[in-house]
This record gives C-alpha cells, structure tokens and sequence, in this order.
C-alpha cells in the first residue's frame, strides 16, 4: 500500500500540473474493510496522499469519497487535511453533516438508481435539499452514474439541482 501510495502522489501531482482544478481521491471498496481495520488498510494513505498535495498546492481542493463507510463517519474517524468529503448513498446525510459538516464541505449522497426515475430524483434532490438547508454541499451522486441511465434522466437531476440551490 505504501508503494501504491506513491504512485498515487505522483500520478495526482503530475494531473495537477497538467491543469486540473481540483482532485478526488476514491476509496470505491472502502465498506469491504472492516471499520477497525480502515484506517490501518485504505484511510492513513488516502490522508497521506492529500497531505502531499496540500503541502505542494495548497489551493488546488482535494475531495475524499471513501464509499460506505458510515461506522467510521459515526465514531468520528475521519481526519485530514482535505476540502471536501464525498457522501455515498448509503450513508445518512444527517449523519455526515453532523459529524463532519463543520470541518468539510459535503459532496453527494442521492443514490444512483435513482436517475431511473425523474420523480424519484426530484424527491431525492429534496431530501438532500432540506437535511443539508443550502450550506456546503455540493450536489452529485453518491457513486458513478449507471451506464443506461437515460441522457434526459441525468439532465433532469442537474435542474433540480439548480432550482432547489437557487439564490433567493
């Protein structure tokens, strides 16, 4: 882990001199490590990888989405020097702004089968909406979008972002 963790640095550093704006690391199978092994295995190199980045490009916002991990978020073990917290669909909303909407922005949460249906992505867009009251989250999906999810399914949900975020 520690040479990947390496790679991982350079590869980000290299992204970041290439033009990119801001960069996310992912942990997508960070819910098949038990929670008092997920520092140890995956978090401690993650945190490692974003403490590099910030000592060398200290604007550039790193994003960490470690996905389905809400026992770690419960026992308040996430720590860092990041901007963002990327939020998986199966972590409580409530859950993550309590615990870490002070520190970090909030990124994410609805559920991607929910693209399925423009009724059920208004509904979670909502929900979202109203656990989150407009303060740092930024609105996505709480993992990649599925492959045959309708081009107009996935434009709906980016408009009900925009007109539940309105400025009033």
């Amino acid at each position: 882990l520690a040479k990947v963790t390496e790679v991982v640095k350079l590869y980000m550093e290299k992204q970041i001199q290439a033009g990119i704006d801001v960069v996310q690391i992912f942990d997508s199978w960070a819910s098949a490590i038990e929670p008092g092994k997920y520092d140890e295995f995956s978090w401690k190199y993650m945190v490692e990888v974003a403490d590099y980045l910030k000592s060398k490009y200290p604007d550039i916002p790193i994003i960490m989405f470690p996905k389905g991990i809400p026992a770690f978020i419960e026992r308040g073990l996430v720590y860092g020097n990041f901007d963002v917290f990327g939020v998986d669909w199966g972590t409580p909303m409530a859950l993550a702004k309590e615990k870490l909407g002070d520190q970090y922005v909030l990124q994410g949460n609805m559920e991607p089968c929910r693209l399925y249906s423009k009724e059920a992505t208004t509904e979670c867009v909502e929900a979202i909406q109203k656990v989150m009251g407009g303060k740092r989250h930024i609105f996505n999906l709480g993992h990649g979008i599925l492959p045959d999810v309708p081009v107009e399914n996935a434009k709906h949900f980016v408009n009900e972002c925009h007109r539940v975020s309105a400025k009033q």
